[in-house]
């Protein structure tokens, strides 16, 4: 029996928890854009609970339409960055700087959308 690479679980288990602890918005989605995994920043910055953002689909938190089209494009170009309206729980949009990327996590593809906020949150215009 090969013995485990202790210092890969030991980066395993930092990296893990500095993401989850990250004050930066890291969202996990699917091939089929349902988020899976988000860290406690999202939380914080939207005003949903993990629970609640699990049953999202990538987009459902952008404010407009170019906000929301943005997964479908990551999914075709694979890698993208750029600016995004979020809009919380409480109706409030958030201006947000992204970047998209593709990832595999137990050999299946998802992809990593990181968000950090550029201003304070604004009344919806309309």
């Amino acid at each position: 029996m090969a013995k485990p690479d202790l210092d890969a679980v030991l980066h395993g288990t930092l990296l893990g928890e500095g993401v989850l602890n990250a004050e930066l918005a890291i969202l996990l989605a699917d091939e089929r854009g349902h988020y899976v995994a988000v860290n406690e920043f999202v939380c914080d910055l939207t005003g949903y609970t993990r629970n609640q953002l699990t049953r999202l689909r990538a987009g459902q938190l952008g404010a407009d339409e170019e906000s929301r089209g943005i997964y479908e494009k990551l999914v075709i170009r694979k890698k993208l960055q750029g600016r995004k309206l979020v809009r919380r729980k409480d109706g409030l949009v958030l201006p947000c700087r992204y970047w998209g990327i593709p990832t595999t996590v137990a050999r299946l593809p998802y992809f990593v959308l990181l968000l950090w906020p550029t201003g304070a949150p604004q009344p919806a215009e309309g």
